[in-house]
């Protein structure tokens, strides 16, 4: 089921799907964003933007629906119709916000990574750390939190092909860049003792032991990490990435 906010300056999804395949147990998906700011798709390079504040309303229902359709059917297999019966609006409407599917794919899949964004800066500036272990700790806490709550929509995002999507690719590796940059802001003054050329392997590295777990869990091709809980992973990756940062200063 979905929630939608009269004001459209921030509304609430709360999206739960059943499916049964094969008679095997039911899979039940909890999606939920909480208080999402519209203003994210207002300015998304994806979105047409609207002029009027009953447009935004509309623009916040269509994501909303589009994000349940995806979620339970996946990127290859939705259509308008499914958006437009999810959100309560015409098909219209959507066209007026969106040129098409791919680009609905792309508005989401860029909101859920400026989310990412914005917890990773928060965790990185916002603690006095004491070690290079205890900042890649929190940023691995960060990253299984947020995964753990958003994993339906954050599968949707790393199995769309980024090679063959240039505008979503760049906004993209544009991001992770800055993310790099808050991770590697937090960890400088642990790593003065290594020469600056190799400062920025060692972090990019140290970044990638992190999520490359974190993504190898969520796209399911990692057997080690399948059982393995949310914050267990974690502290797993943490210990890895700090051992590896031990070394390396």
């Amino acid at each position: 089921m979905h929630f939608y906010s009269e004001d459209a300056a921030s509304f609430c999804i709360s999206s739960t799907g059943q499916a049964a395949a094969n008679g095997d147990a039911t899979l039940t998906t909890q999606l939920s964003w909480g208080r999402c700011r519209v203003e994210n798709f207002d300015l998304s390079p994806f979105v047409l933007p609207p002029q009027q504040e009953r447009s935004r309303i509309a623009l916040a229902r269509i994501v909303a629906g589009a994000a349940e359709v995806l979620v339970r059917n996946g990127g290859g297999s939705f259509s308008m119709d499914d958006v437009a019966k999810a959100a309560g609006v015409p098909v219209g409407s959507i066209y007026r916000r969106f040129k098409g599917k791919n680009a609905i794919i792309q508005a989401i899949a860029l909101d859920t990574f400026t989310r990412i964004e914005d917890m990773v800066r928060d965790r990185m500036h916002g603690h006095n750390f004491a070690s290079a272990g205890e900042v890649v700790a929190e940023l691995a806490a960060g990253f299984a939190a947020f995964s753990e709550k958003n994993q339906p929509l954050i599968r949707l995002m790393v199995s769309h092909s980024t090679a063959s999507d240039p505008a979503l690719l760049d906004v993209v590796m544009a991001g992770r860049r800055r993310l790099v940059a808050y991770y590697g802001g937090a960890l400088s003054g642990f790593l003065h003792h290594v020469p600056e050329p190799r400062r920025d392997i060692v972090v990019g590295i140290s970044y990638e032991i992190v999520s490359s777990a974190v993504i190898g869990k969520i796209r399911g091709d990692v057997p080690v990490s399948l059982d393995l809980p949310w914050p267990d992973l974690a502290q797993e990756v943490a210990r890895a990435a700090a051992s590896y940062l031990r070394e390396a200063a």
